[in-house]
């Protein structure tokens, strides 16, 4: 199973109704990979193989009906554990007592410690062979594996190349290839009917550069999957709407149609109202435009042509609007200076708010999921915000004054900063990473809920139809559930499309925040 907070809903295929995209295999060997790797026949015939590679290794496994047997008890005594190979049961073992060992390692060192009789040096001596003779003293219940355990613990290539020999893709075609020469028995009708069903609907992702554990885990290499897939189709999207806009305005005009009027007034808010006054006044720490409205148009204000109050499109502006466009091009104070702080982090901002726009839209198309319902995408753009705002920081002031700016400016005596200022640091060094780190989970949690709201409304609906069969509820609930879950699932998908557009702005917002904090000194 995938992990509940690292994958939601994220998966290597796409889901559609399952008469669009049926499946009509006749045979085990027409099936995809990662379904065969699944399945308890490939599985038991793995096991087989992978118990006799040991086995050449002298790897000291238990007598082959014990280990299947307790590989089968690991695969259904647990829902997590389902499908898991034999080889995943050998290592999550190994990986457990690994896990075991430092913790009793850790208590070794502490009760010699306590102890105080020279007996420290030697707990601190403890290996792992010494952890493997305490359980067979102690009565392990894996004491049939101990001996494995040991021979894992000093021969992991070994153990890798036993794992590569006897499963993944060249098993599996030598699996096909046996059952086409009749060597092993295909799969009962009954199986291969109930495969198709399962498997219609999911349009399965090629995997060229990795394996797949299922189709929500990764086994090896690099695995493609659909967020990541829709991450391109987006920022492509972005790339050709916006290469159309430039070129429409690379003429000197003003862009003219309903879409493109309706982008540049995004442009212009992104612009105007969050990058500008988050990055702040230009070459200073103190906007002195604001007290000298006039000096634009001493030094080639932006706005002289057409006026005090007219931008070139001829629309009429405020003087905050003025101040933002005078930042972006560098004339606040009537000095060339060239590209402000403003024009240089422009187009990240533009490109960090429609492209976490367009993955927050995307979560409402049918079939396909918003990209930033997952934890890994949400991170990575918190990330991107933090490296920039590094960067920014360290071209501006250097590594030392970047570092250094960490720190508020105290006026302490000697004896007391050498105190507080260490402590602050940490403090504020701990601060930037929480900040970004709940950057990442603000757009995550806000995704995520309101189709989890959505999902508990529709589930309503089926809820009531359950009770009417199993439970003889009165015939006049299903209406009343249905029209309400139609109601409030309509109503909060059009609360779903405010919110796609109020979380790319409070994203970009807050990045922009954080991007001009480093370009000031505290």
């Amino acid at each position: 199973m995938a992990d509940p907070v690292l994958h939601i809903k994220d998966s290597y295929y796409f889901e559609v109704p399952k008469v669009l995209y049926p499946y009509d295999f006749k045979s085990a060997r027409e099936f995809p990979d990662v379904w065969i790797s699944l399945d308890p026949q490939f599985q038991a015939w793995e096991f087989e193989r992978l118990y006799q590679e040991l086995g050449l290794r002298n790897a000291g496994l238990p007598p082959k009906e014990r280990a299947k047997a307790d590989w089968q008890h690991f695969v259904h005594g647990d829902h997590a554990n389902f499908a898991k190979p034999f080889e995943v049961f050998l290592e999550e073992k190994y990986q457990t007592h690994q896990a075991q060992f430092s913790a009793w390692r850790r208590s070794e060192i502490e009760a010699a410690r306590k102890r105080d009789d020279g007996s420290l040096d030697t707990a601190r001596a403890v290996t792992f062979d010494d952890y493997l003779a305490h359980l067979k003293t102690a009565g392990s219940p894996d004491e049939a594996y101990l001996e494995f355990l040991a021979w894992r613990h000093d021969n992991a290539t070994a153990f890798q190349r036993a794992r590569e020999t006897a499963g993944g893709r060249e098993a599996i075609r030598e699996w096909r290839a046996a059952i086409q020469r009749k060597e092993l028995p295909d799969w009962a009708p009954e199986t291969i009917a109930a495969y198709n069903r399962h498997l219609s609907g999911k349009i399965l992702i090629p995997q060229p550069f990795g394996t797949l554990r299922n189709l929500y885990e990764r086994e090896s290499g690099f695995a493609i999957s659909k967020y990541m897939v829709l991450e391109v189709v987006i920022g492509l999207i972005v790339l050709v709407v916006f290469q159309n806009l430039a070129r429409k305005v690379s003429a000197g005009g003003p862009p003219r149609g309903y879409l493109w009027n309706l982008l540049e007034s995004f442009l212009l808010f992104i612009r105007n109202e969050v990058v500008a006054p988050s990055i702040g006044g230009h070459h200073g720490e103190e906007d002195h435009g604001e007290h000298q409205p006039e000096h634009g148009h001493e030094h080639g204000d932006s706005f002289a042509e057409h006026g005090r109050d007219l931008a070139a499109d001829g629309h009429r502006v405020s003087d905050p609007q003025r101040l933002a466009v005078e930042r972006a091009h560098g004339h606040g104070h009537g000095h060339d200076h060239g590209p402000s702080d403003v024009a240089r982090m422009l187009p990240l901002f533009w490109t960090i708010f429609f492209f976490v726009l367009g993955c927050n839209l995307f979560g409402m198309l049918p079939w396909l999921g918003a990209p930033t319902a997952s934890f890994s995408v949400t991170t990575g753009l918190a990330l991107v915000t933090l490296v920039v705002g590094m960067y920014a920081g360290i071209r501006k002031f250097g590594l030392l004054g970047h570092l250094g700016n960490q720190i508020p400016s105290m006026d302490l005596p000697l004896y007391i900063a050498v105190i507080v200022k260490p402590l602050v640091y940490a403090i504020e060094v701990a601060g930037l990473m929480i900040k970004h780190g709940v950057l990442a989970i603000r757009l995550l949690a806000n995704m995520v809920a309101g189709h989890l709201v959505i999902l508990g409304i529709m589930g309503v609906a089926f809820g009531a139809t359950a009770a009417l069969v199993y439970k003889d509820a009165p015939s006049w609930q299903w209406p009343i559930a249905a029209v309400i879950a139609v109601v409030a699932s309509t109503a909060f998908n059009l609360l779903e499309l405010f919110v796609a557009f109020l979380q790319a702005y409070i994203f970009t917002f807050l990045s922009a925040l954080f991007i001009g904090a480093t370009l000031h000194k505290h």
